[in-house]
Order: C-alpha cells, then structure tokens, then sequence
C-alpha cells in the first residue's frame, strides 16, 4: 500500500464531520451523517454537499469507509488526538521548519522559560 500524504487542513464543515465521527467510534453511515449535520447542526445542505465533504475528508486521509450490508460506513483515519498530534507536526514543519526550537522561541517571546515548565518539556522530549 502506498502511503498517502495526510492534510490536516480541514474546513469548519469538514471538522463538524470529523468531531461526529470522533464521538461514534462504531462509524457512521452516510444517512447518519446527513441526519446529524442537517437535524443537529441545522444545516440545510444538500447530498450532494456533504458527500463532496465527505470525499474530501477521505482524499485527505482522514476518513476511511467499509462497505457493509448494502451501504457505506464511514469512520475516521485516526483517533481525535492522532490528529491533533498530526495537525501540530505539520504546523511546525510549515512554519518553522521542523524546529522546534524555532517554534519554543517564537512561542515565549524570547523569554526564559520558569524551571517547572522547562522541565515539563523535557519530560515530553525525552519520551519521544
């Protein structure tokens, strides 16, 4: 299997999907998700609106569907904090050039960091 580039840059429609499925681990079927967005979100979109959505999501790598019992379900690439973790990697690559001591700089404005959070970063550095 080739592996894909994963995007974590989602729109706020794409997010409302994404959280849903989040919350259901069981994943959802396209009927589910229309349900939720229009009844729930009350939105007013139509099929063909959050199927593009939907296939975004998949070209994008976040969402990956199964076929079962005459339908789609559709469930997310990765759990909430995966993505988070991704979506923040990315966000130091795009900007800082992967460094994070460019983006800690940056982040404390230069200033030296107290002792407990220095130490806490540390304790997070070391376990990677």
């Amino acid at each position: 299997m080739s592996e894909t580039k994963i995007k974590y840059l989602i729109s706020e429609s794409e997010n409302m999907i994404m959280e849903y499925l989040w919350k259901h681990e069981s994943g959802k079927t396209f009927r589910d998700i229309t349900e939720y967005l229009n009844d729930i979100c009350q939105k007013d979109w139509k099929k063909q609106t959050i199927n593009t959505f939907i296939r975004r999501l998949i070209d994008k790598g976040l969402v990956v569907s199964q076929n079962a019992e005459h339908k789609k379900v559709y469930y997310p690439a990765m759990t909430y904090t995966e993505y988070k973790q991704g979506e923040a990697r990315d966000f130091i690559n795009e900007l800082y050039d992967g460094s994070m001591y460019a983006f800690l700089s940056t982040f404390s404005g230069g200033q030296k960091l107290d002792k407990n959070t220095a130490e806490d970063l540390r304790k997070i550095l070391e376990e990677e």
